[in-house]
C-alpha cells in the first residue's frame, strides 16, 4: 500500500514539471466557443480528472467488494447452520440406531432363547416317543 503511495507522488512530481516544462498558451476549441489557456494547466487538469476517476473506480471497487464479502459471511452463516442442523439430525439418528441395536439384540436373544426352548421340547417330544414305544413293546411282549 505504501509503494502505491510513493509510486503515485513521484507520477504527480513528473506530471507537474512536464507542466511546467511546457507552459505555453494553448486554443482550446469545444462545441460553444474556444478560449486561450497555458498548457500547464491543461495537463495538470487532464492528470488531476484522471486521479479522480481511478478514485471513483476504486471506491466503486470497494464497494462492490464489500458487498461479495457480506453476500459470501450471508452464505457462510447459512451452511453453518445448516450443518449445525444436519449435525443435530445426525445425532438424533445415531440415538435411534443405537436404540434399535439394542431393541435387535434383544430380539436375538430372544429368538434363541425360543429356539433353545423348542430344541428342548422337540428332545422331551422324542423322549417321550420313545419312552411310549418301548412301554408299548413291553405290552406287546
Amino acid at each position: 500500500m505504501q509503494f502505491t503511495y510513493i509510486f503515485a507522488l513521484f507520477f504527480a512530481l513528473v506530471v507537474a514539471v512536464f507542466a511546467i516544462l511546457n507552459a505555453q498558451p494553448v486554443t482550446i476549441d469545444y462545441v460553444f466557443g474556444e478560449f486561450q489557456i497555458s498548457l500547464a494547466v491543461v495537463i495538470l487538469a487532464s492528470a488531476f480528472a484522471g486521479a479522480i476517476i481511478l478514485g471513483f473506480l476504486g471506491i466503486f471497487r470497494k464497494v462492490k467488494e464489500g458487498l461479495k464479502a457480506r453476500e459470501m459471511n450471508s452464505k457462510i452463516r447459512k451452511l453453518e447452520e445448516q450443518l449445525k442442523e444436519t449435525e443435530g439430525k445426525l445425532g438424533g439418528a445415531e440415538a435411534k440406531v443405537e436404540e434399535l441395536e439394542g431393541s435387535l439384540l434383544d430380539k436375538e436373544s430372544r429368538i434363541n432363547e425360543l429356539q433353545n426352548k423348542l430344541t428342548e421340547w422337540e428332545d422331551t417330544e422324542k423322549a417321550e416317543e420313545k419312552a411310549d414305544e418301548k412301554a408299548e413293546e413291553t405290552v406287546r411282549e
